[in-house]
């Protein structure tokens, strides 16, 4: 399969994982790796949310990282398996109050099993949390960020909360 069909098939998988949930919001980012740093587009990505501030609310310096070498920074290299927990929890309960997300745990796990053999078995992951702390990517309370890089294309999950 070629980059643009599995881009395809990915926009398709997680077309429904987008959206508000109480305090919650989550958003998705599929693109091709066309010579673009993955670091560069998903800091892009995270502009376009607009959750990135350069000054937090009570005007201390910012909480979220100001450029893609700070966005790095942040994030820690993960397993298949660890990225695929994260991906789960943030779309199956809430960050902040643990209510229940877009999916329940067992179609979160086959959208996402799925999503890891859409990317292949060379795929490297990063991610902010392990769901017991975080390196905060944004300016609200709580966040998780899961990238997946493989197979010419790039994934990113972010989900926000506040409490």
């Amino acid at each position: 399969m070629d980059s643009a069909e599995r881009l395809t098939r990915v926009q398709h998988l997680v077309a429904g994982l987008a959206g508000p949930y109480g305090n919650e919001r989550l958003w998705t980012m599929v693109d091709v790796l066309d010579g673009v740093h993955v670091f560069d587009r998903v800091f892009a990505f995270l502009q376009e949310c607009a959750v990135i501030d350069a000054m937090s609310r009570s005007g201390h310096s910012a909480q979220a990282p100001q450029d893609a070498p700070q966005l790095h920074d942040r994030l820690s290299e993960l397993d298949e398996a660890a990225a695929l927990s994260v991906l789960v929890e943030i779309s199956s309960e809430t960050l902040a109050y643990r209510v229940r997300g877009r999916y329940s745990k067992v179609k979160a796990r086959q959208v996402f099993g799925r999503l890891a053999d859409l990317l292949g078995h060379q795929t490297r992951w990063w991610s902010n949390t392990d769901l017991t702390g975080w390196d905060p990517v944004s300016r609200h309370t709580m966040d998780a960020l899961v990238i997946g890089a493989g197979g010419g294309v790039v994934v990113a999950v972010l989900a926000v909360d506040e409490d």
